[in-house]
């Protein structure tokens, strides 16, 4: 304690929260310049501001200038592998963003950055976060067609950059990394890249944290959370002994999509898990990646989530709906198949397909639909699924034998493969009560399981168990997360 008000009292009589980097420039005059010319206004705290105060502003309002002129200043200090002083001006941030995170975590503060996959995933995370009372936000450097909703979203700034001065991009992720650790203390990343640019190399060619960027973490005194969410642990022997239909049975090209490579996907988990202060996955990942916590984190914002009508009140044909972003994953032409035998049978049933739209054109068609069929090989739903089932539209989606979903018994998942959709859909045809009964247990189930309350309370299980948090803050979060119980 002693040592905590000595470090304290000396940051305050030194007027900055970057006492090393302080302390760095005076003995750098390389640094100094590039502070100069940063903030030209004397004061304590003007390292602060010429690097983390206006690193905020790039972040927060993407000012294309002021980044170009961060980058053309800080060009010797920004990659910590480039030089001596690099490797200086990195040590002297990293033990002030320890001291940083300490303070903040002791204060009761928890600040936590959810990124960089740009999924609807990271924004379910921020919300339990926030439930939780911790200060959440979400970064991505590129978008998808099915969402753009994030906190931080540097996909213009970056592509300008690319086209205006090249490489420079890679800087400017060092950059984001230096306002990253700044700023926050728990990070939230997908095993298939961080901040940092190239990612992988270590198993995996394209896949994977990069090791720089995870030590920088470590030593800076973070909670680092990494998650899976498809392609970034796939590989293809472990899929292929999961059974007949899996996810790699119908992939067109091996190696394209996911990891594929079962020896460098191992080698690359077993990196990530060494840096991690937990191993998070859900479904059928649990299955591919050992050691992992089961987390639910395919949330659903309930009360943002109308149900629909019964769908056993609806007349006429059975109207089908399959979203698929890659049929070949999705087993889409057995459904394919199985509609149009049944509709040369004379049967009235139609299917909806949908590929690449929208987030919300999605959800608005679910609406429209009798019962969504999620896939049929890969042995998992995954967060579209969960949405129908919040907003009461029955889901089909073929289930591997122990794969980890919530309460599995309470699903109320209609389970089919290829060899039986067509009998399972003839049956729904013939009979809508069942129809009926699994879209009314669907949004009391995602409540239980998938909700941004469930997710908050499984998060909070999560940093008690895992991020050595000081004591009133630990009892903070098990009242956070009782509250959210009630």
């Amino acid at each position: 304690m002693s040592s905590n008000l000595f470090r304290s009292a000396r940051n305050l009589f030194e007027g900055t929260r970057f006492p090393n980097l302080a302390r760095f420039a005076r003995k750098n005059q390389k640094f100094e310049a590039a502070v100069s010319a940063l903030s030209p206004a004397r004061g304590r705290g003007r390292v602060e501001q010429a690097i983390v105060g206006n690193a905020n502003r790039v972040a927060a309002e993407g000012d294309y200038a002021l980044l170009t002129t961060l980058l053309d200043a800080l060009r010797p200090f920004l990659n910590p592998d480039r030089s001596p002083d690099a490797r200086d001006f990195w040590d002297a941030l990293i033990a002030d963003c320890r001291v940083i995170t300490e303070d903040r975590l002791r204060s009761g503060e928890m600040n936590s950055l959810w990124g960089v996959t740009p999924i609807v995933n990271l924004t379910s995370g921020v919300a339990a976060d926030r439930a939780l009372g911790v200060n959440a936000r979400s970064l991505v450097f590129t978008t998808y067609h099915t969402s753009s909703n994030f906190d931080f979203v540097c996909s213009e700034i970056q592509a300008r950059l690319v086209a205006e001065r090249g490489e420079d991009w890679f800087l400017f992720r060092w950059l984001m990394l230096i306002w990253a650790i700044a700023n926050f203390d728990f990070f939230h990343l997908y095993n298939d890249r961080g901040i940092i640019e190239p990612a992988g190399g270590y198993g995996s060619p394209r896949f994977g944290i990069a090791v720089r960027e995870m030590e920088i973490y470590r030593q800076a005194g973070k909670r680092l959370y990494t998650y899976a969410y498809g392609a970034d642990h796939r590989t293809r022997e472990k899929n292929m002994a999961l059974g007949k239909w899996n996810f790699c049975s119908e992939c067109p090209d091996p190696g394209v999509y996911c990891v594929c490579d079962d020896a460098g996907g191992a080698a690359m988990l077993q990196v990530i898990r060494e840096y991690s202060t937990a191993v998070v996955a859900h479904g059928l990942a649990m299955k591919l990646i050992p050691g992992a916590r089961n987390v639910p984190y395919l949330t659903v914002d309930v009360d943002k989530v109308s149900p629909g009508p019964p769908r056993s009140r609806r007349n006429g044909k059975l109207v089908v709906g399959h979203f698929p972003n890659h049929g070949y994953f999705k087993g889409t032409k057995y459904l394919q198949g199985a509609i149009e035998s049944l509709q040369a049978e004379g049967h009235e049933v139609e299917l909806l397909q949908l590929s690449g739209r929208p987030h919300d054109e999605i959800l608005a068609a679910m609406q429209t639909i009798d019962v969504l069929v999620d896939q049929l090989i890969s042995g998992s739903f995954g967060l579209t699924a969960v949405e129908a089932m919040a907003s009461g539209c029955p889901v089909i989606c073929y289930l591997h034998d122990g794969v980890a979903v919530a309460e599995r018994e309470a699903c109320p998942v209609i389970e089919a493969n290829p060899d039986t959709i067509k009998q399972v859909l003839h049956q729904l045809i013939l009979d809508r009560a069942r129809l009926s009964d699994a879209g009314a247990a669907g949004p009391h189930y995602v409540r239980r399981n998938y909700s941004v309350e469930a997710l908050g309370k499984h998060l909070a299980d999560l940093y008690l168990a895992t991020a050595d948090l000081p004591m009133p803050l630990k009892a903070r979060v098990g009242e956070s997360a009782r509250l959210l119980n009630s």
